[in-house]
C-alpha cells in the first residue's frame, strides 16, 4: 500500500465482512490511480458475494466514533480481525497525528465500558497495586497480581490495544523479561510496557524480536520510588533531558511502538515529542505536550479519593456517588 501515493491524497477506507470477523485496509491514496479504482472494484465485488448492502455499517462503517484503526462502532463485532502486531503497527503510524487516548483498566466492566466509550488502549498497570490492591506504590505488585487482572481485561474482547505492565523484579536480564511478556501475552495483553531506557534496550530487543510488540516508560519511574525516596519531575536540566533522550533513541533502536512519558516537565516532553520518531503518550506532562495521554482511570472517575495526584483531572466524582448510594440503602433497609 506504500505505494499508492499521490497528489490528491484521500483516505479509502474498507470494511469487509468475512467469514465471521472483519477485515479492512486503509490505504491513502490518489483517488485517480487506476490500480485504486479496480481494487476498489473487486472489493465491491466481493462485498456483494457475501451479500453487504452498499452503504450498511458493515460496508463503509467509518462514520461511527473513530478509534485507534479508524473506526469505532457498537455495531461492529468485538472481534476485529486486527492482530497485536497490526495494532501497534497502527499506533506507531499515529505519530503527530489525532491525539492518542489512554487509560489504566483493571476489569472485566471497566474495560468494556472505556472500550465502548471510545478509549484506544487499555494499559493494565501495575497502578492497581496502589488504586486497586492498596499497597503504598507499585514495588508491591507480582506477576500473578498481572496476570490476574490482565486476563480479567481480556475477557471484554474489547478493540483498543490490551498492554500490560512488566512487574518490579520480572525482567532482570533479557531472557527474563521474554519470559514475563509471554505469560503477559498467554494471559490476554497484546502489547507490553516497561520502564526505563538504556538498560533496558536489550531486553525489548529480545521481546520486539519474539513478536511482542512492546511500549516504552521515561521520565518519573514508579518503580523505581525506593531508591528515589519521592515522585519528582523530570526533565528539568539540559542534563535531565539529554538522559531521557538517549533513553528514547535506545528504546526506538530495539523496536518499541509508542513511549511513555510521565512527570516530565511540559517544555522537555513537548521538544522530546517533536524530535522522536514514535509517538509518545503523557502522564503528568501538561496538556497537548505529547502524542497522546494516558491517565489512571480512578484518577478519572473520582473513585479513589484518597490519593489524588495533582495533575489529575477528575471528570466525576463516583466517590461521593457511591457513598450517598450506600447511605440510601442503608437508610432503606433500616427504615
Amino acid at each position: 500500500m506504500r505505494g499508492l501515493r499521490g497528489a490528491d491524497h484521500d483516505f479509502t477506507k474498507i470494511v469487509l465482512a468475512k467469514s465471521g470477523g472483519v477485515a479492512f485496509f486503509s490505504a491513502r491514496t490518489a483517488t485517480n490511480d487506476p490500480f485504486v479504482y479496480r481494487l476498489g472494484l473487486q472489493v465491491f465485488i466481493l462485498a456483494r458475494r457475501v451479500r453487504l448492502p452498499y452503504g450498511s455499517p458493515s460496508f463503509t462503517g467509518l462514520r461511527p466514533k473513530r478509534g485507534l484503526f479508524g473506526f469505532r462502532s457498537a455495531a461492529y463485532p468485538t472481534s476485529a480481525a486486527v492482530n497485536a502486531l497490526q495494532k501497534a503497527d497502527l499506533l506507531r503510524a499515529r505519530k503527530g497525528g489525532r491525539p492518542i487516548t489512554a487509560l489504566t483498566a483493571y476489569d472485566y466492566p471497566t474495560a468494556r465500558l472505556l472500550d465502548e466509550s471510545g478509549v484506544e488502549i487499555l494499559l493494565v498497570g501495575d497502578s492497581l497495586g496502589m488504586v486497586v490492591l492498596g499497597f503504598p506504590d507499585t514495588t508491591h505488585v507480582t506477576l500473578a497480581h498481572m496476570l490476574h487482572h490482565v486476563a480479567a481485561v481480556a475477557r471484554a474482547k474489547p478493540r483498543a490495544l490490551v498492554i500490560g505492565d512488566l512487574p518490579i523484579h520480572t525482567y532482570g536480564s533479557p531472557a527474563e523479561a521474554l519470559e514475563t511478556a509471554r505469560q503477559l501475552v498467554a494471559a490476554g495483553a497484546e502489547a507490553v510496557k516497561l520502564e526505563g531506557g538504556i538498560r533496558q534496550a536489550e531486553k525489548v530487543r529480545a521481546i520486539t524480536a519474539a513478536g511482542i510488540p512492546v511500549i516504552g516508560h521515561l521520565g518519573m519511574l514508579p518503580q523505581r520510588i525506593l531508591e528515589e525516596g519521592a515522585y519528582r519531575k523530570k526533565g528539568k536540566t539540559p542534563e535531565q533531558a539529554g538522559a531521557i533522550r538517549e533513553g528514547a533513541e535506545a528504546l526506538m533502536d530495539a523496536g518499541v511502538s509508542a513511549i511513555v512519558f510521565e512527570s516530565i516537565i511540559p517544555e522537555t516532553a513537548r521538544l522530546l515529542t517533536r524530535s522522536l520518531a514514535v509517538p509518545t503518550i503523557g502522564i503528568g506532562c501538561g496538556d497537548h505536550t505529547c502524542d497522546g495521554e494516558v491517565a489512571v482511570v480512578t484518577d478519572l472517575l473520582g473513585s479513589y479519593p484518597w490519593f489524588v495526584p495533582p495533575f489529575a483531572k477528575p471528570e466525576a466524582d463516583i466517590a461521593q456517588i457511591t457513598r450517598d448510594a450506600v447511605a440510601r440503602y442503608v437508610a432503606r433497609i433500616r427504615a
